[in-house]
């Protein structure tokens, strides 16, 4: 038994599981293992042109990313010009899109940029012009510990 113990560790260690991950300029942010029944990540900035707040809601789950609802102050620009509702200052429009499994954003410091998953921010920014990609994929379990016990992520 005890020499099929390294061997039956080794094999849970390498066991997949779903992901979420939050980068910025490269740098890791954020990896939380992805509950069974998906989890909210909510990407909030300011309009390059605008200068008005934009929050954009994803539903992340094994499929990947979908858009579920976006929330606007102003038009023009590049935003939408037609919403469902208007709330609490903000233009509203439910949706449902999937996006693939990974969103990349260019971003200025200008943009004051907040990330969240679940309600929990894991990241502000950014202090330079930077890259801010969230994506969800398999990892191996090894990684995931690696991460929780670093600190970087969370079960």
């Amino acid at each position: 038994m005890r020499r099929f113990l390294p061997l039956l560790l080794l094999v849970l260690l390498c066991l997949p599981v779903w992901e979420i991950e939050v980068s910025a300029g490269g740098a890791l942010c954020a990896r939380r293992v992805l509950p069974s029944d998906g989890a909210y990540v909510v990407v909030g900035y300011v309009h390059s042109v605008e200068r008005t707040w934009v929050e954009e809601t994803y539903v992340a789950d094994r499929d990947g990313l979908r858009l579920s609802k976006m929330r606007w102050q102003s038009f023009s620009a590049g935003l939408p010009d037609e919403y469902d509702y208007y709330a609490d200052g903000f233009y509203v429009s439910e949706l449902d899109v999937r996006v693939g499994s990974d969103l990349d954003y260019w971003f200025l410091p200008l943009n004051e940029v907040e990330v969240s998953v679940d309600g929990s921010v894991v990241f502000r920014g950014p202090e330079v012009p930077s890259r801010v990609r969230v994506r969800v994929r398999l990892l191996p379990l090894a990684v995931s510990a690696f991460d929780w016990l670093s600190g970087r992520g969370s079960w």
